[in-house]
């Protein structure tokens, strides 16, 4: 890993596209949701870290007791990535 070496576009945009994959290949080992539902996609920046003016703040959202699955991670020269999907997991003693 040279931390001088600056990678292209082309490459950030394939391993972008690598993590959306891996987030849509989750399915097969995620619980079965029956009911519709939704997920939220939150990125953690610094105070100081220009975004996009479609985003909006908000306080981190933890999911108390929560099962997490750690994806693919990467960096550029400027940024790191690190991605997860966290869920509750049903308790065998609701059903």
């Amino acid at each position: 890993n040279n931390k001088n070496y600056e990678k292209s576009k082309q490459e950030i945009t394939n391993e972008i596209a690598a993590i959306m994959r891996q987030i849509a290949a989750s399915v097969t080992f995620l619980p079965l949701l029956e009911d519709e539902c939704s997920f939220d996609l939150i990125v953690y920046t610094n105070k100081d870290s220009e975004t996009p003016q479609e985003w909006e703040e908000s306080d981190p959202r933890f999911i108390r007791n929560a099962e997490t699955v750690k994806l693919r991670s990467f960096s550029t020269k400027v940024h790191s990535v690190d991605a997860a999907v966290a869920y509750k997991a049903e308790s065998p003693l609701n059903v």
